[in-house]
């Protein structure tokens, strides 16, 4: 009892001592002005009036920063006839939460001692109470051979059981307090423990060397860079039944900066933040290429996709990044763009992810409907955008509502500036098509040292709408890695090879309430003495 007393004797000695160390410096916490989010990192400003002495001299340390700064892309906006001195960024307590905690930590451990005080006293009592109780039970027996008449012997067995019923309540009392004063020091002690970590918390702080006239008085803005924020895309797509789209762009930001960011005015810039003396390394622009399942020039990303993005959200920087302003990959030398929200917003500095609205556009798309016979007999509903690329479109989340229906949400990958972009809307079932092997003009046969097999397929593509659709139908014929094994297409019924994958499309408009009948065949000649797979 006596060490831990006196550890959290010392230990309240010890924050007392950093807070007076703390209070020799002028403390300041000035507001944030403005804060530029980047997809990776944030440019955020602060101001406050300075006050020099006669000396024309100042030592302002600026506390409630994040812990995360690069101190060398610092910078300090003074008034004329100001200089900085020197500048020094830390990690320290907050003084006015180590006050807090120091206060609070004296309290609980006042709380504790009594207690602890409370408890010994309950406890010598208790002994007491066993004692006489064990006294009793030890003279319980008539001494000698004394006769007792029945009502003495009556009233003295009364007086003995009142007695060791009183003294059982007693001591069950006590027991009981005891107990409650054990689980109230168990708490105490917890909270000993937590306020003595919110203590050690730690906060950046900017100590800056201020000189200048004579007891002048003037307004010092801090402009510098976190890396704990980041943002990302994120839109609401309502599409109508003629192909227009209402889109709804969105940011979620997310910072971790201990700060709350309450009606502080937000940028949302494209790319990384540049705030370096020295001008950066223009590098190469690489391009590389990837085989594509896909007509279109860029993939859809499948759904678990949207949460990695969270993953990365608040992801760290190498000095490179950070420090050279080197751009996300989302980001081209034309596409730093900057969105501001029309309100203020409230963010967490816990990391919360916030969703802030920022505008609203439309597009014009036409509707169209991909088949995949070998995938599914429903068709796939999607929508073909080719001005997007003048509202400053980004890759993300996409929300996808029809008729006032969520339909679901993709990764929206941007194709080319240019290009078409499309819009999945998932499948609809009004469009519907099947797929069969025509085993009446599949055949196989053998010659020399080779095998030849053929293979015909049926597709019925139907429109079940009471409009046109149009409609791109795909399927595949078998592509080989081996030079012992060929493909030849025998009938395509219209469409289109691609020779290198072995797709085959057919581009059509259906009517209300069509049908179309789609036949390919191809054969298949490999060596005799083989068994081939894949087929």
């Amino acid at each position: 009892m006596k060490e831990l007393k006196s550890g959290a004797v010392i230990l309240v000695a010890i924050l007392l001592a950093c807070f007076q160390s703390f209070a020799q410096d002028a403390y300041e916490t000035w507001p944030i002005e403005e804060a530029a989010v980047y997809e990776s990192g944030v440019r955020l400003v602060r101001s406050g009036v300075v006050q020099l002495d006669d000396n024309g001299r100042a030592a302002v340390t600026l506390g409630g920063l994040a812990e995360s700064i690069d101190e060398s892309m610092v910078q300090v906006d003074l008034p004329p006839n100001w200089s900085l001195v020197s500048s020094l960024f830390r990690r320290a307590p907050s003084p006015d939460e180590l006050k807090s905690a120091t206060t609070a930590l004296e309290v609980l451990i006042q709380k504790r001692d009594l207690n602890g005080r409370t408890h010994a006293m309950r406890s010598a009592l208790f002994e007491a109470y066993q004692e006489e109780l064990l006294m009793i039970q030890a003279n319980r027996k008539v001494a000698g051979n004394e006769l007792l008449l029945v009502e003495d012997l009556l009233e003295h067995a009364d007086f003995w059981r009142s007695r060791v019923k009183e003294l059982k309540y007693l001591m069950l009392d006590l027991k009981l307090e005891m107990e409650m004063l054990t689980e109230e020091r168990e708490v105490l002690e917890t909270q000993i423990v937590v306020t003595n970590a919110k203590g050690d918390e730690l906060e950046g702080q900017l100590v800056l060397q201020l000189s200048g006239p004579e007891n002048g008085q003037a307004n010092v803005a801090v402009d510098y860079l976190a890396r704990d924020a980041s943002w990302e895309a994120v839109y609401d797509a309502s599409v109508d039944a003629e192909g227009s789209i209402g889109f709804k762009r969105f940011v979620k930001v997310r910072q971790s900066t201990g700060n709350e960011w309450l009606d502080v005015p937000l940028t949302f810039t494209v790319g990384r933040p540049t705030q370096s003396l020295a001008p950066p390394e223009l590098r190469p622009q690489l391009l590389t290429i990837a085989q594509s399942q896909s007509t279109n020039a860029y993939e859809w990303a499948a759904e678990p996709e949207l949460n990695k993005r969270e993953d990365r959200a608040l992801a760290s920087f190498d000095g490179d990044a950070f420090g050279n302003g080197i751009m996300s990959a989302t980001a081209g030398a034309l596409e730093r763009y900057e969105f501001i929200p029309e309100n203020m917003v409230f963010v967490s500095g816990t990391g919360r992810p916030e969703r802030i609205f920022i505008d609203e556009f439309s597009l014009n798309g036409q509707l169209t409907h991909l088949v995949l016979p070998v995938v599914s007999d429903q068709a796939y509903q999607l929508v073909s955008v080719t001005g997007w690329s003048q509202q400053r479109l980004l890759p993300g989340a996409v929300n996808i509502l029809t008729d006032g229906v969520y339909r679901g949400a993709f990764e929206m990958n941007l194709p080319t500036p240019g290009d078409t972009l499309r819009l999945p809307l998932g499948q609809d079932q009004r469009v519907r098509c099947s797929r069969n092997r025509l085993i009446d003009l599949c055949s196989s046969a053998a010659f020399g040292g080779s095998r030849k097999t053929t293979q015909s397929f049926e597709i019925m593509v139907e429109n079940q709408h009471n409009r046109m659709v149009d409609v791109t139908v795909e399927d595949h014929v078998p592509v080989s890695n081996s030079t012992d094994v060929s493909i030849e297409v025998l009938n395509l019924d219209g469409g289109e090879l691609d020779p290198v994958t072995g797709k085959i499309t057919w581009v059509e408009q259906l009517a209300p309430m069509e049908s179309r009948r789609y036949v390919f065949s191809y054969t298949v000649t490999f060596p005799k003495r083989h068994v081939l797979r894949g087929l």
